[in-house]
């Protein structure tokens, strides 16, 4: 799933569910884990590069992905 898709589905489902709180917060967290190129923006640099460290999908996303499945 791309990162869009899975905004997507996050943006449905507070459309659509009640406890839409929950899936605001979710939607924070997955748009701050945004793929720069083939790297996740919000998993943290390495510092003597100023290079993005975790490769996508990153722990984060796979994790809500996993769940959401």
């Amino acid at each position: 799933m791309t990162h869009d898709e899975l905004l997507a589905d996050i943006n449905e489902a507070i459309q659509y569910e009640e406890d839409k709180q929950v899936w605001k917060a979710l939607r924070a967290v997955v748009e701050l884990h945004k793929p720069s190129g083939i790297f996740c923006r919000g998993c943290g640099l390495i510092e003597e590069y100023n290079e993005p460290a975790q490769l996508l999908p990153c722990p984060t996303i796979q994790a809500i992905e996993k769940e959401l499945l």
